[in-house]
């Protein structure tokens, strides 16, 4: 274990747990690099999951499975500083290699002429007591919680067991309490509360209003709770005061209603910091004074990384800094922290995904969160002492509550897999929707290719998120991409030639406008000057890509790898069917848009009728679109010639909604979907090793 060897221009030091080059130096620990070790002596045989569970766990299987998979995640996470994270090879279903052989440095020979036999003896034990001193150091160095605690398994408790969708759990400040959203079956959401002493969890409803209720925040004097109350379809949102004793509520403040309003309130009680429409400049986080009720809620200063929208807002226990998640889209979202006393921001976080929730230790120490790895939703930690992540082994891990004392957390699981339909849409007669697939894998962003008769569309079959090419019966499937980063909004071109996506490459920080031919498999990135992309299409004769960024639409040209903006008052997503045909939306309840050719903008459909974001599609001279009614999803078509609208069939709202991506197929009439299943949801108490 302890001899030094190099990897690609690294060099590898298991005994000071140590990775590192000319300009960096990285620490490992222990089990991902005798992990690295095994694979370096067994190079270039294929190294099976078994052997290295038999070998660094011994042949413990039930920490081991978990624990691998961690160790590769924080190697690849680490080799990624050195821009090396492909050193180590996946082999689906078999096991690992390293994809460079390891050189060994040659053990030194004792020089003869150094000195008497005494004096290379003492030079043995001199070194002898230097590698104990230094591994003592080692693992004095790690923090306590990443000991030999680190190799009990975690324990997960269910705390309800509900019919609908248990959620956003919020726990009390003296750890007796726990509030959640609630959704039962084709009802609004509502707020209950759980009694953690009652060994029923017996739950309590506290609204029951017809407005969604959710994102629940207990206040610092353990009786009152602010939370977010929406009316179902369209209207206002509203930041509510809630008496858990008397069960009066108090409207305190507006919020957006598009999207989970994220807020927490300050260490001393006084202020209430929430996310919330975004201002000119960029900044969107709302700082609202709770001890005057004259007052109102004032912009919070952004002093850095302000073309990011904020979701998610923490405070330190200790009060000295304020955690954000500034969102550039679902692909890339990241966890910085604020430093309140200098205004400072410093990024903790790299290439994360769709981050749903982040939580402090009481230590102030640690923060967890929740991301997407993969395809999988998964729990992270980040460590600021040692400025390392951990992957906590919890799949399906979303909204961490406050940490209790004892370092329980409370969380809802997600299995938010979503998988491909497609729905007939012959007029007139009644249809269902037909699945496609029905698996543990991601099946997302369908899109259908009249000239290729195939669809492309993104899953983690293969085990990270890649873009894969079907028939329309999903029966043979193609994969077309090994980016092993994060692929995402696949469009054919018109002549089936290409397919344009996002993706981002691991070792890369920014998203990519990328261009794939997919008779030779070759891949361009195309230089947008931006750091990030919406959703894509193409130019009527394929000579150039649309794209959204900032909520307005671009054009980049192929042949000159120009880039213009197409509209200046917002653009989201479009088609372009024809020369003299331009449909586009501006965001949800933003209506139907046509562009015309001297660039002016002709509203179609106003947003009272027309609300969906990207949930349409153009289809024989008219579009197919979704709407949001009570608790349904309705169907409708406009036809673009007689500018007429027909609603042709109610959807179940648990299977559609207004992110739903569609794309029409004309060879079958039928719509192909991306159906955003959401079972079941229930809350769980986590007890952690790491936490504790």
């Amino acid at each position: 274990m302890q001899q030094t060897f190099s990897l690609a221009g690294l060099l590898i030091n298991p005994a000071e747990l140590t990775i590192s080059n000319s300009e960096l130096q990285v620490s490992v620990q222990l089990k991902p690099m005798e992990v690295l070790v095994y694979l370096a002596q067994h190079y270039p045989t294929l190294v099976s999951r078994e052997q290295l569970i038999d070998n660094v766990w011994l042949g413990n299987n039930y920490v081991g499975e978990k624990a691998l998979t961690n160790a590769i995640w924080q190697l690849r996470n680490i080799l990624q500083k050195f821009n090396a994270a492909d050193l180590i090879t996946t082999i689906r279903k078999k096991g690992y290699r390293l994809a460079e052989a390891p050189q060994y440095n040659a053990t030194i020979s004792e020089n003869t002429n150094q000195g008497s036999t005494k004096q290379r003896s003492w030079r043995k034990v001199w070194f002898g007591l230097m590698f104990i001193i230094a591994a003592i150091v080692i693992l004095a160095g790690q923090h306590w919680v990443f000991s030999e605690k680190s190799l009990a398994a975690p324990v997960i408790s269910k705390i309800t067991n509900s019919v609908g969708r248990a959620f956003f759990p919020a726990l009390s400040p003296d750890g007796r309490y726990l509030v959640f959203t609630w959704r039962k079956l084709s009802t609004p959401s509502d707020l209950y509360l759980i009694d953690l002493q009652d060994a029923n969890y017996t739950p309590k409803q506290l609204t029951f209003s017809s407005n969604d209720e959710s994102s629940a925040l207990w206040s610092k004097d353990n009786r009152t709770i602010f939370y977010s109350s929406k009316t179902e379809v369209y209207g206002e949102c509203h930041i509510m005061r809630l008496d858990t004793l008397t069960l009066a509520t108090t409207e305190i403040a507006t919020c957006g209603r598009h999207s989970k309003v994220y807020m927490d309130e300050s260490v001393d009680g006084r202020y209430l910091v929430y996310s919330g429409k975004v201002a000119p400049d960029g900044t969107n986080v709302y700082l609202l004074d709770l001890q005057n009720t004259e007052a109102e809620p004032k912009l919070l200063p952004c002093h850095a990384n302000c073309q990011y929208r904020v979701r998610e807002v923490a405070f330190s226990p200790d009060g000295q800094y304020l955690a954000l998640t500034r969102r550039a889209h679902r692909l890339s979202e990241d966890i910085y922290l604020l430093n309140l006393a200098t205004n400072e921001e410093e990024k903790l976080t790299e290439d994360q995904e769709d981050i749903l929730g982040v939580s402090w230790h009481p230590d102030s120490k640690r923060l967890v969160y929740a991301s997407v790895l993969h395809g999988k939703r998964q729990a992270f930690m980040f460590n600021l002492t040692d400025k390392q992540h951990y992957n906590l082994d919890i799949d399906n891990f979303a909204e961490p509550s406050k940490i209790a004392a004892n370092g329980d957390v409370y969380f809802f699981s997600s299995t938010y897999v979503p998988q491909l339909g497609y729905l007939p849409v012959n007029q007139g007669i009644p249809a269902a929707i037909v699945r496609l697939t029905t698996a543990d894998e991601r099946y997302e962003h369908p899109n259908y290719s009249h000239a290729k008769k195939a669809i492309a569309y993104v899953s983690n079959e293969s085990g990270n998120m890649e873009i894969w090419m079907s028939d329309p019966d999903m029966v043979q499937r193609t994969q077309l991409t090994q980016l092993n980063g994060m692929v995402k909004y696949p469009q054919w071109s018109y002549d089936g030639r290409f397919i344009a996506f996002v993706g981002r490459l691991p070792e890369q920080q920014n998203d990519k406008l990328m261009l794939l031919e997919v008779a030779t498999g070759k891949l361009s990135q195309l230089a947008t000057g931006v750091s990030w992309h919406g959703q894509l299409s193409w130019w009527y004769d394929d000579s150039a890509i649309i794209y959204s960024y900032n909520n307005n639409l671009f054009k980049f040209e192929l042949k000159t790898n120009a880039v213009s903006q197409l509209t200046t008052n917002g653009g989201v997503w479009a088609q372009m069917p024809a020369k003299d045909q331009f449909y586009f939306s501006k965001g949800r309840n933003r209506g139907l848009w046509q562009l015309l050719p001297d660039q002016t903008e002709k509203m179609l459909l106003p947003s009272h009728i027309f609300s969906a974001r990207i949930a349409w599609a153009y289809a024989n001279n008219g579009i197919y679109f979704l709407q949001q009614q009570s608790q349904k999803m309705l169907l409708s078509f406009y036809n673009i010639k007689t500018s007429t609208t027909q609603d042709m069939m109610l959807l179940p709202l648990d299977m559609l909604s207004l992110l739903t991506v569609m794309s029409y197929d004309p060879d079958n009439n039928r719509l192909f979907l991306e159906l955003p299943m959401q079972p079941r949801a229930d809350i769980y108490k986590l007890s952690h090793p790491l936490l504790q």
